[in-house]
């Protein structure tokens, strides 16, 4: 059990597969039934159609999912759903103990869809290139069937039926409970977990919207989307948000102020760990050893210098990945920005004493954008030597130091569902303690990829019904309820 308050917490999740979901199921359960709120994120094989071959006639022009009418949108992002799969399903159950205080189990459902799909290969190189183990999915994987409802009749093996219906019946969980539910940027998200575990998706966009309100009454909240509406002018992406609120919530402790506090449980059941608190990665990257270019140091140094990368800072996401030469460390970027943001405060002081200390302030400006890079870094008080050249950084709460062949430190990387899915819920109870019932203005309101000030909807139209899908699926639901509360029922009282 770790306590994520003034100190930062190792990642602890727990890793479910074929192999032990049975015996955790129940653990899941009553996880999500003693939830406040719910946090998940996925990793699927595909977020868009492109350059595929003409064997299979497909029509891309209809797989547009950044199109601007709602529903040519989600037309496209159900074929896509339709045609691609889940790889790993992240769920996160904040379970209140005390006064903004959260015990907070982490599952990572490693799932292998059995239907044949597609797989982007981009989406495969990103999962790849961020730890996600492809041999340990293909072997160990969850196996399921996407789409039918009920689950195929035909039983082509008993223990992949088990398996899916155990997973299957995770989401049923979370639609009994009736809690809240929390994505970033969820969309897809929304939609791949419907196809995937609940049935076919409608063919409408109206009655998908009519569905959500249904299965999640409690509602869902978009951080990416509250982020935008109660934070404007700052990044907006999960490791940016995370580590924000991780360092307002600190501040806010420090001052005396309520503050959010959560303790990371994991469920261990062999010798042998089926919980992962260390992920083997990917060989650690060399460092780019090329000489600088003369003239290109030059020109840099003529130039106001920030040592870290803006465009990851701004977007999460760098074209030049490993071999750009300024920081993509989260942590160091929220350091320098809070020094930049401390010396904007100061220059309106600095004009009120006068013209002698404006012409100091002015040539001490010179003098920085003319300084070597490391000259910066003392100015900032930050040590020259852990500013990374490539993507490097310190072990922070969702990262674990691990040891290559080497003996070589490398750091987990982002964008694992069960480290995502915290990190949403975690900015989530920050932002509550810090916005309180404003929160709840912007429920239902789902990101929009290139849509940003345009939401998707969740709410029931009186001009649209609930599906096929839903109807079936629904009563299924109370039938698989029923049929447990008579087992219950049934069973003799433990001693």
């Amino acid at each position: 059990m770790q306590d994520s308050g003034a100190k930062t917490a190792p990642a602890v999740y727990t890793d479910v597969t074929r192999e032990n979901i049975q015996a955790l199921f129940s653990d899941i359960s009553k996880q999500i039934s003693q939830a406040s709120f719910i946090a998940i994120d996925s990793e699927f094989t595909g977020l868009a159609l492109s350059d595929a071959s003409l064997e299979f006639g497909f029509n891309t022009a209809e797989w547009n999912t950044r199109a601007t009418d709602m529903r040519d949108m989600y037309k496209a992002m159900s074929s896509v759903a339709k045609t691609h799969a889940l790889v790993s399903l992240g769920l996160s159950t904040f379970v209140p103990n005390g006064d903004n205080v959260y015990h907070v189990y982490n599952f990572n459902l490693l799932l292998q869809e059995q239907n044949t799909h597609l797989v982007n290969p981009a989406s495969i190189s990103f999962l790849a290139q961020n730890g996600f183990d492809l041999g340990k999915q293909a072997l160990q994987g969850i196996r399921y069937f996407s789409g039918p409802n009920p689950m195929p009749l035909e039983s082509r093996s008993a223990n992949i039926n088990i398996e899916g219906e155990l997973v299957r019946k995770v989401l049923f969980a979370m639609i009994q409970a009736k809690k809240p539910i929390v994505v970033h940027n969820g969309l897809f998200d929304l939609a791949y977990l419907y196809q995937s575990f609940f049935g076919p998706l409608p063919d409408s966009y109206e009655s998908f919207v009519f569905d959500l309100t249904g299965m999640f009454p409690a509602g869902v909240y978009d951080t990416k989307f509250i982020a935008e509406k109660l934070i404007p002018g700052t990044a907006s992406y999960l490791a940016y948000l995370y580590h924000k609120s991780e360092r307002d919530q600190r501040v806010r402790r420090d001052q005396g102020d309520e503050a959010l506090a959560v303790k990371l449980t994991k469920i261990l059941l062999y010798e042998k760990s089926d919980v992962e608190t260390k992920r083997k990665l990917q060989p650690k990257k060399k460092q780019d050893k090329t000489k600088s270019d003369p003239k290109r140091t030059e020109e840099v140094e003529k130039k106001q210098y920030k040592p870290y990368c803006e465009h990851f800072a701004a977007f999460g996401h760098c074209m030049f990945n490993d071999r750009c030469r300024r920081s993509h460390d989260i942590n160091f970027i929220l350091d320098c920005q809070e020094k930049e943001a401390s010396e904007s405060s100061a220059e309106p002081e600095a004009k009120e004493a006068g013209p002698d200390a404006q012409q100091n302030g002015k040539r001490k400006r010179v003098d920085e954008e003319n300084a070597h890079p490391s000259k910066i870094l003392k100015a900032l008080n930050i040590n020259p030597k852990k500013v990374p050249v490539s993507q490097k950084s310190e072990p922070t709460s969702l990262e674990t130091t691990t040891l290559d062949d080497n003996g070589n430190n490398n750091t987990t990387a982002y964008h694992t569902a069960a480290y995502d899915a915290f990190m949403t819920g975690f900015i989530f109870a920050s932002l509550r303690i810090q916005h309180g019932e404003a929160l709840d203005t912007l429920k239902n309101r789902i990101y929009r990829m290139g849509r940003g000030a345009e939401p998707l909807l969740i709410q029931a139209s009186a001009y649209a019904s609930a599906s096929t899908t839903y109807h079936q699926t629904m009563k299924l639901i109370d039938e698989i309820s029923n049929r447990e509360s008579v087992i219950e029922a049934s069973e003799p009282p433990a001693n």
